[in-house]
């Protein structure tokens, strides 16, 4: 999704991308709500911790998309992985979760092969998309910790749903005050519509993970994302990756399979 978002920036505003993303995203989760339960199932109990999440969300992934924008895919995909850091201080103080000595030390583990990605000495770091996913990851991290928090109580479908008509509701008013639907060049209609698509499983995948696992144990999963992007910076955008991209990842993947191994396997942090 991000991959497409960057393509189509140039052609059209980022705002108008997010709200046809949370508007295409909302009849594929109306259809299987209803099919499952009825109207019945879109009720939420835990209406404060569904409106924290729906407000960080879609901070989030506003200043996600914005990073994605002005940086390079890949060491935006990078830097994101800040974000275990903040889910699991966030866990410790909001879910009560604890966080032990292993999981601590394969997270920072997958922190120094990101940061090992990243390299820091080298130039551009006046680039203010490295403001954007800062505070997109910080977000990003206040969502993941109230999901799980409404996973315990709440269905995926429903959660999904609320939060993506609050989405929609919101740049939508933005985008009929300020912009113009008249200037979209007609192929991006269909991209738009994929973005809603992808948009709707993303969601349901999301929600649902985090109503069977814990919000810290299910952060180093997205150090996943670093070889992804750089796969796609080669191939789509043309980025040049040197060493310290595979070093980095070699670092990252280990660290998460380590997680996965504990949490599953032995049941420990």
């Amino acid at each position: 999704m991000v991959a497409i978002v960057k393509y189509v920036a140039s052609d059209i505003s980022v705002a108008i991308i997010l709200m046809f993303r949370y508007i295409f995203c909302l009849p594929i989760l109306i259809f299987i709500g209803l099919r499952l339960e009825g109207l019945s199932h879109f009720k939420i109990n835990n209406k404060k911790i569904l409106a924290l999440r729906s407000i960080a969300g879609l901070l989030g992934l506003l200043f996600w998309y914005l990073s994605v924008i002005y940086l390079a895919i890949s060491k935006a995909l990078a830097l994101g992985q800040i974000m275990p850091i903040f889910i699991c201080l966030l866990s410790i103080i909001f879910l009560g979760e604890k966080v032990g000595v292993y999981r601590w030390s394969a997270i920072f583990l997958g922190l120094i092969g990101a940061l090992i990605i990243i390299d820091p000495g080298t130039d551009g770091w006046k680039n203010i998309g490295f403001l954007y996913i800062f505070l997109g990851t910080f977000f990003a991290s206040i969502m993941f910790v109230s999901l799980r928090k409404l996973g315990l109580t709440e269905n995926p479908i429903a959660t999904a749903f609320w939060y993506n008509t609050f989405g929609a509701v919101v740049f939508t008013i933005y985008c009929s005050s300020f912009l113009s639907f008249e200037d979209i060049p007609k192929n991006i209609w269909l991209i738009l519509l994929v973005i809603g698509v992808l948009a709707s499983a993303q969601q349901i995948f999301m929600a649902s993970s985090h109503k069977y696992a814990s919000a810290s144990g299910l952060a180093p999963i997205h150090y996943a994302n670093i070889p992804i992007g750089v796969f796609i910076g080669i191939l789509v955008f043309n980025e040049t990756i040197g060493i310290n991209f595979f070093i980095g990842s070699a670092l990252i993947v280990g660290s998460t399979l380590f997680i996965i191994y504990r949490e599953k396997t032995l049941g420990k942090d």
